[in-house]
């Protein structure tokens, strides 16, 4: 028999800290972000969270960490060959991939994705989280960038940085306005099919 899986209560006391400030900062904003709504939300004992990371920035930069952690876990799995989109069937092997990205980015991963959201608009505020931020941008961009190279689009780099912006203003989108549904795989899908339509005919 396989040992059983840790729960949340076995999990170690940063990681706990740093998950439960995800949420917090999902459904509270960064202004509800503290060191007693972590403790609270985590279950944790008051003054953990302190005792973890002494100030706020700290917290923060342990959010990024953590976020930066789950997200190349996911990543992994998406391949950096078979970009190529020249018939139909490719097409559609691309669309669905970036569907799937995005579903999970907008459902198992939503407070995820909305705690990044958050930090990316702090950022162009206070620039402290500059070199945490960018690199969490890497981990996609080098991705679709690889890809845009194996599938023979010119200007590799630069496609992927459009690209991937085109990805995140479909999550800000799904997020921030409720015409355009997570939920909802076929609208989803047939606005990620524009996106790599509009690449194959600019590229």
């Amino acid at each position: 028999m396989s040992p059983a899986k840790p729960g949340p209560r076995d999990t170690p006391r940063k990681q706990r800290a740093a998950d439960a400030a995800i949420e917090v900062i999902a459904t509270e904003g960064l202004r509800g972000l503290t060191h007693r709504a972590v403790d609270a939300k985590s279950g944790l004992p008051p003054g953990s969270t302190s005792s973890c990371f002494r100030t706020r920035l700290a917290l923060l930069r342990a959010v990024l960490d953590r976020i930066l952690e789950l997200d190349q876990e996911m990543l992994a799995a998406i391949p950096v060959t078979g970009w190529r989109v020249d018939t139909a069937q490719q097409r559609a092997k691309i669309v669905d991939l970036f569907t799937d990205l995005l579903e999970y980015w907008l459902g198992p991963a939503r407070h995820r994705t909305l705690a990044r959201l958050e930090l990316y608009l702090d950022a162009a505020r206070r620039a402290e989280l500059g070199p945490e931020l960018a690199a969490a941008n890497r981990l996609l961009l080098d991705r679709a960038a690889t890809g845009m190279r194996a599938a023979g689009i010119r200007a590799p780099r630069e496609a992927a940085r459009i690209f991937v912006a085109q990805l995140d203003g479909l999550l800000y989108d799904a997020l921030a306005r409720p015409f355009l549904n997570g939920d909802d795989r076929k609208k989803l899908r047939h606005a990620v099919r524009v996106i790599v339509t509009g690449h194959i005919a600019a590229h």
